[in-house]
Formats: structure tokens, sequence, C-alpha cells
């Protein structure tokens, strides 16, 4: 699952796995302000991240792009980039990745939200505590 990250708000976005490798971010989104307490922040990214599937064969393109259109209000990809950082969040098992991105922009070679490092933990002891993790993540995102 991946979370972006505005100046007003969190975006929560939960991805599928394709069938052949690689994600794809679904219509499962929850915009929810910054100011958002780490208990309910947890909870939400924990239930995204049991909301992924695996082996998708199909999935449409367009649709993610409106869905994304209504969650941002931002019309162009590169309005949604504008002033965005993205956090991508893993769980396999009871392992949990957390990494941060650097925003590259719409252009050039350095293009789309490229990861930067990645954090792993083996398990919460409070489930809160994922939430302040990665609000940190944030933090070292660029």
């Amino acid at each position: 699952m991946g979370i972006y990250e505005y100046p007003d708000k969190y975006i929560i976005v939960t991805l599928d796995t394709l069938e052949h490798g690689g994600g794809i971010e679904t219509d499962k989104i929850t915009v929810v302000p910054k100011d958002i307490n780490n208990l309910e922040f947890s909870e939400l990214i924990l239930n995204h991240l049991e909301l992924s599937k695996s082996g998708i064969k199909n999935f449409d393109k367009n649709k993610r792009k409106k869905d994304m259109i209504k969650a941002t209000g931002l019309k162009t990809l590169k309005a949604q980039m504008q002033d965005s950082k993205y956090v991508s969040i893993n769980r396999i098992n009871e392992k949990y990745s957390i990494s941060p991105t650097v925003n590259g922009g719409t252009s050039g070679p350095n293009r789309g939200y490229r990861y930067k490092n990645k954090a792993e933990f083996n398990s919460i002891e409070n489930i809160y505590e994922i939430g302040i993790l990665v609000k940190n993540g944030f933090e070292l995102s660029e």
C-alpha cells in the first residue's frame, strides 16, 4: 500500500500485486486530514494492508486516474505530484517495511517517486507505532 502526503491531507491507497509482478493502485482510497491521531492512522494503514490482493490479471488504468483526481481534487498528474510526498508500506507475514521516496516530478530522467531507502521491522508492539513510523518516513522523503 502507499500513502501520499499533501500539505493538508494524507491519501491512503491500497495496492494489489499483479499476476506477473509489480503493483497497481486500486480504488480503495481513504483521505484523512494531517492532524489524524496516530491510533486511527495506524488502524487505517493496517486495514489497507489487509485489503491488498495478489495475482491480479487485469486493471483499469483510466479508472485509477479518475479515482486519484477525485481523491486529490487535482486534475493533472503534474498537479498531483507537486508538493506531495509518497511512502510505501509493505507487510509479508508479520514483517513490515516502510520506504520513503524522492519526488522527481513528471518529466526528466528522475521523474516519478524513486525509493530512497527502506526501514524494516518484524512486529509492532503497540498498534499506534506504525502510524508514527510512517509519519517519520515522510520526514525522510523529499
